[in-house]
């Protein structure tokens, strides 16, 4: 036990405040994911719009000149950024069938492991990404359609990244604790609720 300014602060208080700020970061992470989707579906209907308008009339190009790479831009970010919320909610593709096959002490040994390769995946995508988005700015990279300098989307990549493998570390030490994986107020009601 550590002293602080208010008292005493178990260890497991401090990593539960951590697990709060981190969960804040994937819940705000996840809004932004939700924004970028929605930018997708505008994109994504424009480019609709535009290609229907311009067999009305020739006024019309017939589709959105950036129209593609912004929308792998906004897929890839969508998708990392959700990605932090999507473990803490449970709610990520897992193989389960060796879980149910040993006791609960092997399954949470399973757990620790997996979480731990899964953490150091994560990390190590996060720690590329940044450099790439880094080495893209120093080097003032830009796109050949646009002329959308690089490091923008690479850093947006990086940042859902960083976002999901802090989650992920967290993952670890809760699993090495014994504390709840998974945020029950981050699940949505599925269709067979």
């Amino acid at each position: 036990m550590k002293q602080a300014l208010g008292g005493p602060v178990h260890r497991s208080d401090a990593i539960q405040i951590i697990q709060k700020g981190i969960d804040r970061l994937s819940l705000i992470s996840a809004y932004l994911a939700a924004g970028c989707l929605g930018l997708l579906t505008l994109l994504t209907l424009c480019q609709v719009a535009l290609g229907v308008l311009s067999k009305v009339s020739d006024v019309f190009p017939s589709d959105i000149a950036v129209g593609w790479e912004y929308s792998a831009y906004l897929m890839g970010t969508a998708f990392m950024l959700g990605g932090a919320l999507t473990m803490r909610a449970g709610m990520q593709i897992r193989v389960e069938i060796l879980m149910r096959m040993v006791g609960s002490r092997l399954q949470r040994l399973m757990e620790i492991v997996a979480s731990a390769i899964g953490a150091g995946f994560v990390s190590f995508l996060a720690l590329s990404l940044a450099l790439f988005a880094l080495d893209s700015y120093q080097s003032g990279q830009v796109s050949g359609g646009s002329f959308t300098p690089l490091w923008i989307p690479q850093a947006t990549l990086a940042m859902g990244t960083t976002v999901y493998a802090l989650q992920s570390i967290m993952r670890v030490i809760a699993a090495v604790l014994r504390m709840p994986l998974i945020n029950e107020s981050f699940k949505v009601a599925s269709a067979s609720e």
